[in-house]
């Protein structure tokens, strides 16, 4: 019975790396750069240092994810793709272990932080069911220990809601703590490896929600040459129906030229025009769409018989739901600054209060 358990998984295996192209899937990732970036700004993981045993340390900052915002930036097909190649790399970091002890090493042990997590947090338990599936299918057993640290009031309820997609043996190694974690950590990783934020003396940065890469406008410049009686189209779309917002910038080192900026709704039959300047040297704008449609950008040089003009512009686009993600994470950050300078504060006055006495 076993035997035939163990062949079915095998082959449930190999069907799922032949469907998921996981033999590429580091390919994937470099076409997927922005996507990567993303998902990755919004959900802080490492791989750092190796515990007593010689498996791999993977710390989570679950807690930190903006998931309302995480929920309408990235499909859960997306984050399945994303975390197949998380566990591929989880995998060869395995094998570099398992060379460097000269024995098997096929686990990992994981440092969950759970800080900051609210009832918000039960917008990522969509993504959390699909990893857990996904491992326990296709990378079974491949835990050691979770130890979830921080943990707030609302984990039991968060807990509560995704513990019955977790596999029961992984479920038995689940520990957590509120708080004085840190003795417990260090049974299982020594102090000169485990992080000092968990209580350990390896002072290696982690990565925490850094916000949305938003597009740039100076990064996005580029030059094209506007012959005489000629004109420049510039075409950018929003397909997102919440909106989004358009920035614009040109410049011209000498002369001029006529400037019009349109924009067509999905439901409008006629352009609105935004901006329409004559003969100007240079201009920078933006422009909030609040649905489907299309900005147009025009370079109008016919009024030159003889002169070609070389323009330097850029128009850039970032969706809505991009802009509310970077505003909530910002809110989030500096939030979280006036808690630590406070925390910082009350610490040194109970110091200085001690070296008086």
């Amino acid at each position: 019975g076993i035997l035939k358990s163990q062949k079915k998984q095998y082959q449930a295996m190999r069907k799922y790396r032949e469907d998921e192209k996981v033999a590429k899937i580091f390919e994937w990732a470099q076409e997927k750069e922005d996507l990567v970036e993303l998902i990755d700004s919004l959900f802080p993981y490492k791989l750092s240092g190796y515990d007593k045993g010689g498996r791999p340390i993977l710390y989570e900052d679950l807690g930190s994810i903006p998931a309302s915002r995480f929920a309408k930036l990235v499909t859960r097909e997306q984050n399945h793709k994303h975390h197949t190649m998380f566990m591929e790399n989880l995998m060869r970091k395995l094998l570099e272990a398992s060379k460097k002890e000269k024995r098997p090493i096929f686990q990992t042990t994981v440092v969950v932080d759970m800080g900051g997590s609210s009832m918000e947090s039960r917008h990522f338990v969509p993504y959390f069911k699909d990893m857990s599936q996904q491992d326990e299918q296709n990378y079974p057993e491949i835990v050691n220990a979770v130890f979830v640290v921080n943990s707030p009031w609302v984990f039991p309820y968060l807990y509560g809601l995704v513990k019955h997609f977790i596999d029961p043996n992984t479920r038995e190694k689940v520990r957590v703590y509120s708080s004085g974690y840190e003795k417990e950590l260090l049974k299982e990783i020594d102090v000169k490896t485990l992080n000092i934020k968990y209580g350990g003396e390896n002072n290696e940065e982690l990565p925490t929600v850094r916000g949305v890469k938003m597009k740039n406008r100076d990064e996005e410049m580029t030059s094209k040459n506007v012959a005489a009686r000629d004109s420049l189209e510039v075409v950018n779309a929003c397909e997102d129906k919440k909106g989004g917002k358009f920035e614009w910038v040109f410049k011209l080192d000498d002369l001029d030229i006529d400037f019009k900026v349109e924009w067509k709704g999905a439901k409008d039959k006629n352009p609105k025009t935004l901006i329409d300047e004559s003969r100007i040297t240079q201009h920078s704008g933006e422009y909030v769409a609040k649905g489907i449609g299309e900005l147009k950008i025009t370079f109008n040089n016919t009024y030159s018989y003889l002169t070609s003009k070389d323009v330097n512009y850029a128009v850039i686009y970032n969706s809505m739901e991009k802009l509310k993600a970077q505003a909530d994470i910002e809110r989030r950050q500096e939030k979280q600054a006036k808690k630590a300078e406070k925390e910082a504060r009350k610490l040194a006055k109970k110091k200085e209060k001690k070296n008086k006495n």
